[in-house]
């Protein structure tokens, strides 16, 4: 709170601001005399007693007049800034022009009002710089919960999506699907005889053909389409509004470009690695004497059959699900069925019999 330092005038207390206000009507009460003097004291000269009488009352008047309309400016302008700072720091503004005249090197002399508005400017710097740091922090633990939020559903290794966020955009996909009919294929793609890499090359020899496997599938898939590693050799694809001639067509360049690259896992070692593919459309009309999916682990069920069927039959090669015979789909169920494996999105496991190969999907 601002004091006003109180002065002992006939018997009672004023402080500067009355004196100082009352010092500023009085000028202003001058300057209206002065201005009456300056127009109408060429015809006073020779008026009567009576006529300069009735001009001094008349001047009286005029002053008593003005001291309302001078009153609010003398006394309220420096009140009207302060009250427009406050509204502006309520509405978070905190640059609202503030005249404060210079501090006097007797405290005792500054003009209280004066006082009053550079405390608040120094309360308004205190808040701007405050807003600040609130507005740097929040800044700060938006970016950490993105950086959570991106670390949750990728893969460490790759920087594909992991298996958790895979299934859940599944799901979406085939939800709306269902509300709006829009195609898309789900693509399952293993890496042929993976084991014998890691045995003849080790681990790190294994994730770097895993590194590599990704960054193609990345540079020959759309932007719109979602890539992942679901299992330790294991990735699956979601390509969005294709037909099942824009799949076959997409996946065999992508397969002619993973059989041609060549891996480099040491200055002297180069390898090359062959793919299982194996993928499911669904479409808004479905072939002929083929069901429509009801729900999402269906469709994965479907690709996996088709995939199941390139690794024991050689690798190497791309199945689509409508194009296995029916007997092949029929035993495929009744195998599922036999087994009861735990549903999507639970832990599954299918091993296809080789001796250097074996698929272990994680559906977690």
């Amino acid at each position: 709170m601002i004091e006003c330092a109180p002065l002992s005038i006939f018997g009672g207390w004023v402080n500067r601001v009355q004196i100082k206000i009352g010092a500023r009507l009085m000028l202003a009460n001058m300057a209206v005399l002065g201005i009456s003097l300056a127009i109408f004291g060429p015809l006073l000269q020779e008026a009567d007693p009576g006529i300069l009488m009735i001009f001094c009352l008349l001047t009286a008047v005029a002053s008593l007049t003005l001291t309302p309309f001078l009153l609010p400016w003398i006394c309220s302008r420096d009140l009207r800034a302060i009250q427009e700072v406050i509204t502006g720091l309520k509405r978070g503004n905190f640059d609202v022009p503030l005249k404060i005249a210079p501090e006097p090197s007797d405290p005792d002399d500054e003009y209280e009002l004066n006082r009053l508005k550079r405390e608040i400017h120094w309360m308004r710097r205190a808040l701007a710089m405050r807003e600040q740091n609130i507005r740097r922090q929040s800044e700060h633990i938006l970016n950490l919960n993105e950086a959570l939020r991106i670390e949750a559903i990728t893969d460490t290794l790759t920087g594909l999506y992991n298996a958790r966020h895979f299934w859940e955009c599944i799901g979406q996909c085939f939800n709306g699907h269902l509300h709006t009919g829009e195609p898309f294929a789900f693509v399952i793609l293993d890496i042929d005889f993976f084991k014998r890499i890691n045995d003849t090359y080790g681990h790190p020899g294994g994730d770097r053909v895993l590194e590599e496997f990704a960054r193609t599938l990345r540079e020959h898939t759309r932007e719109t389409d979602v890539v992942a590693r679901i299992g330790g050799e294991e990735f699956a694809l979601i390509l969005h509004r294709v037909s099942s001639r824009d799949t076959q067509d997409l996946l065999h360049r992508l397969h002619g470009q993973l059989r041609e690259h060549q891996i480099q896992l040491t200055p002297d070692t180069l390898v090359k690695i062959t793919v299982s593919i194996g993928y499911y459309v669904i479409e808004q009309q479905p072939p002929a004497l083929l069901a429509h999916p009801d729900t999402a682990e269906d469709i994965v069920k479907r690709a996996d059959d088709a995939l199941y069927w390139v690794k024991n039959n050689g690798r190497d090669g791309i199945m689509a699900w409508h194009e296995l015979t029916k007997d092949y789909r029929e035993r495929r169920l009744k195998l599922r069925v036999s087994n009861r494996p735990p549903s999507y999105p639970h832990q599954s496991t299918d091993t296809a019999v080789d001796d250097g190969d074996s698929r272990t999907r994680t559906l977690a």
